[in-house]
């Protein structure tokens, strides 16, 4: 249809928007605006045609439909080449496609994915076979050239296809299309910048809630996906760190869980990597003053808690240490509240975990618990501007001392009267009620 050919490249997404944030030519961004605006127009013209097509019974060739979802699913999400308005149109004509044949899957993943992948292959994987190499193909500058010639990023919103097809494609289907559905999402996963990461990501938290695991393990993308999801824990300076890191580590736990048998020794050993080597040895090191990038760590780690057990005992110092220092922090070091509720769940939710091996570090934590308390009810006498936190914060607080007096009965006896005999208009209230 050669009316329809003409919309469909009227949608095409100048590859300029792919370094958007960098453009400094005024030309360049006003010329860029101007298309912006005509998108919504496009889009509307689309779904006119769709909507006379389909009173008039006409039907769509295959490829012509593998091109309308690859054209309108590139504005259903985020992005500077969008704006609300347009995303509600693309969204409404993506969703005509919903529930579709395999038959259109493939059409996008063989014609329309495939081409703008394959100029820049992932050093270890094989196009062919969708396998782990044995070797990086290429030699030593491999993942230089892979990174040097990234075509695809010429494509903005290319994501947004892909995550459709994932999310459209059946468990049954995924052995045969392996080598087609595998290499774009091991391209964003393997980006060096952190907003391609975290598309990645969340392609790879999708796909892995229908992959058959027997095709991971076969071949091997299980271990490719591993150290793809171990490197994103290493970003901590990007605008999407918030979102990455807990992301990365949800979708770790996620991978490990379908790839490993529940109580084996390789289950273990890969979730104390991710909590050893990932959270504490490559985040906490290095996020004393970017306390964004620790937030979102502390707030991934009762799932990792919950998964590993027992097994948490052996970074008990650790833990409780960087846990209970924001409650209380030097005067010259920075805390927030987020930080401060956030460590509380966490402290709670290892509490939980090794309830055996708490007694001994029952002092340090009604330490940093009572600092903390006395620091919020010094803080209600003065001026808040969220008078939420405090309340919040005192119901977290007053959550582990609750959890603490369940598999340590003795502070009921010890500790927490003596608390309240020092001083119980102050204590009562977080001490007393506890039983």
């Amino acid at each position: 249809m050669p009316e329809l050919s003409g919309v469909l490249a009227a949608l095409q997404i100048p590859p300029e928007y792919s370094r958007y944030e960098s453009i400094i030519d005024s030309d360049v961004i006003e010329r860029l605006r101007r298309w912006k605006q005509d998108v919504l127009r496009t889009l509307i013209e689309l779904e006119t045609r769709l909507q006379q097509m389909n009173l008039e019974h006409a039907s769509l060739s295959l490829k012509e439909q593998g091109d309308i979802v690859s054209a309108a699913s590139v504005f259903d999400g985020e992005g500077d080449w969008t704006a609300s308005d347009s995303r509600k149109v693309a969204c409404d004509i993506v969703h005509r496609f919903s529930e579709p044949p395999l038959s259109l899957v493939v059409q996008i993943l063989q014609h329309n994915l495939k081409p703008i992948f394959q100029s820049n292959p992932h050093p270890s994987l094989s196009l062919e076979t969708g396998r782990k190499l044995a070797r990086p193909a290429g030699g030593p500058s491999a993942s230089q050239d892979f990174y040097d010639t990234q075509t695809w990023k010429d494509y903005p919103g290319v994501s947004n296809t892909v995550l459709w097809c994932v999310r459209n494609l059946p468990t049954s289907a995924y052995e045969e299309l392996w080598p087609f559905v595998i290499p774009p999402i091991m391209a964003l996963l393997d980006d060096y910048e952190a907003r391609y990461k975290l598309l990645g990501v969340n392609i790879t938290s999708v796909m892995l809630e229908r992959v058959p695991s027997s095709l991971l393990k076969r071949t091997g993308v299980d271990s490719l996906l591993m150290a793809s999801l171990s490197r994103s824990l290493t970003q901590l300076q990007s605008p999407e760190t918030p979102f990455l890191l807990p992301a990365a580590i949800s979708t770790t736990l996620t991978l490990i869980q379908l790839t490993t048998v529940a109580g084996s020794e390789n289950r273990f050993n890969q979730l104390c990597g991710l909590l050893g080597d990932g959270i504490i040895g490559s985040i906490w090191p290095y996020s004393s003053d970017r306390l964004e990038a620790l937030l979102a760590s502390v707030d991934a780690l009762p799932q990792v808690f919950q998964s590993l057990g027992i097994g948490c005992a052996r970074y008990l110092k650790v833990l409780i240490t960087q846990l209970v220092h924001p409650l209380a922090p030097l005067k010259h070091e920075k805390t927030s509240v987020a930080l401060q509720m956030s460590s509380l769940r966490a402290l709670s939710a290892v509490i939980k975990a090794c309830p055996e091996r708490i007694p001994q570090w029952k002092g340090t934590i009604i330490n940093g618990v009572a600092r903390c308390w006395v620091g919020v009810i010094d803080s209600e006498s003065t001026v808040d501007d969220d008078l939420n936190s405090g309340d919040g914060l005192k119901r977290e607080l007053k959550n582990v001392s609750g959890q603490l007096a369940i598999v340590c009965p003795s502070v009921l006896q010890e500790e927490y009267p003596r608390f309240i005999a020092a001083d119980a208009k102050i204590f009562k209230d977080l001490f007393g009620s506890t039983n």
